[in-house]
């Protein structure tokens, strides 16, 4: 496109993505428009907020619409995708509104990915986990669930899992990786160009990041980062999360937008996940992915408030919200340092200080 002046960028979703993606995105000529609520975060800083009814309203005033996360209005991504205006485009989307969808796209396309069977419901999930996986694997909800939710991880204890037998819905039953840590990696498309930004070790607790740190280099990661968005036709930025053994990779899942492990790049990085996301979907050239220094990120999760004393740390970035809740991103600090020891010193003290008690998950 000749000029960026005015275009209309609009996102579907309110929380703090687009907000990110908001703010990165003021250095440029650019107008935004959210659907979502008015206390969401994107909405607080948008040019114009849109309520959820008004979908097509929002995506008729929009030049190119994109959304912050894949569990937004069926509806309002259908009218986008209609009007030839969505990226990414649905097919990203659809895979992860089922798991059990990405899980075979994934397998179909001869990506790495954990032995898994699905179930047409809980009696039957059950009945593949001791048949098949001896009793250890996880279920998981096929439908709706992220951040570790409706998911069981189940270590021949099954019979405290048994009311999944009562549950009537779809279930992927997924073999138990005993991996030697978890990694992610973002990548970006545009329609003439693929870049990688530095993969990172992720520590999660019952399906939750609790930080992030890197560099971690892994180029087979970058390959499936690279094969996955071409095979897709994707536009954008998205997120890809590993399990890691003697240093072979399984894929555990995608996102299809930006991602909470690429957080560090708004500060280890030439140009973030969001910017590099928009400048894939308004087709300008991507920026270097490089990475400045070592890196890490910490989830303020749960939190109403932070300890002041963090700020001698790192960097915060605080969402705005209007609720904490057990679990609930609240917002995350950033840290560089001169080398991964130091970077991981750091992600000490601030968890210390953040969570003396423990965190309530």
């Amino acid at each position: 496109m000749s000029s960026l002046q005015n275009y209309k960028i609009g996102i579907l979703g309110g929380g703090q993505l687009g907000w990110m993606m908001i703010l990165e995105g003021r250095k440029l000529p650019l107008k935004f428009y959210v659907l979502g609520n008015p206390e969401d975060p994107a909405c607080q800083i948008a040019d114009k907020c849109y309520p959820l009814e008004n979908y097509k309203e929002m995506i008729d005033e929009s030049d190119v619409v994109t959304f912050e996360f894949e569990h937004v209005s069926e509806e309002a991504l259908n009218y986008a995708e209609e009007k030839n205006k969505l990226l990414p485009r649905l097919n990203s989307v659809e895979l992860k509104r089922e798991r059990y969808k990405e899980k075979e796209f994934l397998r179909d396309h001869n990506f790495p990915v954990p032995r898994f069977e699905v179930a047409d419901n809980g009696e039957e999930a059950l009945r593949i986990l001791k048949n098949d996986f001896n009793n250890l694997g996880v279920i998981k909800q096929s439908k709706g669930g992220y951040d570790g939710k409706g998911q069981y991880f189940i270590k021949e204890d099954s019979e405290k899992y048994q009311f999944i037998k009562n549950m009537n819905c779809k279930f992927v039953v997924e073999e138990f990786i005993d991996f030697d840590f978890e990694a992610s990696i973002i990548v970006t498309r545009s329609k003439k160009e693929f870049k990688a930004f530095t993969p990172s070790f992720n520590y999660n607790e019952k399906g939750i990041l609790i930080y992030n740190y890197g560099p971690y280099f892994n180029e087979e990661m970058v390959k499936i980062g690279e094969k996955l968005t071409k095979d897709l036709d994707y536009i954008g930025t998205m997120g890809i999360e590993f399990f890691v053994k003697e240093n072979k990779v399984l894929i555990n899942e995608t996102a299809p937008r930006v991602h909470n492990t690429g957080h560090y790049t708004l500060d280890a990085s030439f140009v973030s996940q969001f910017e590099q996301h928009l400048r894939a979907i308004t087709d300008m050239d991507l920026g270097d992915t490089t990475f400045l220094k070592p890196f890490g990120m910490v989830n303020i999760l749960g939190k109403s408030d932070f300890p002041k004393e963090i700020l001698r740390i790192g960097k915060v970035y605080w969402y705005g919200k209007n609720q904490a809740k057990k679990r609930r991103k609240m917002g995350h600090i950033n840290i560089v340092g001169k080398d991964l020891e130091d970077v991981k010193g750091k992600i000490d003290n601030i968890m210390k200080i953040l969570y003396t008690e423990g965190i309530e998950l």
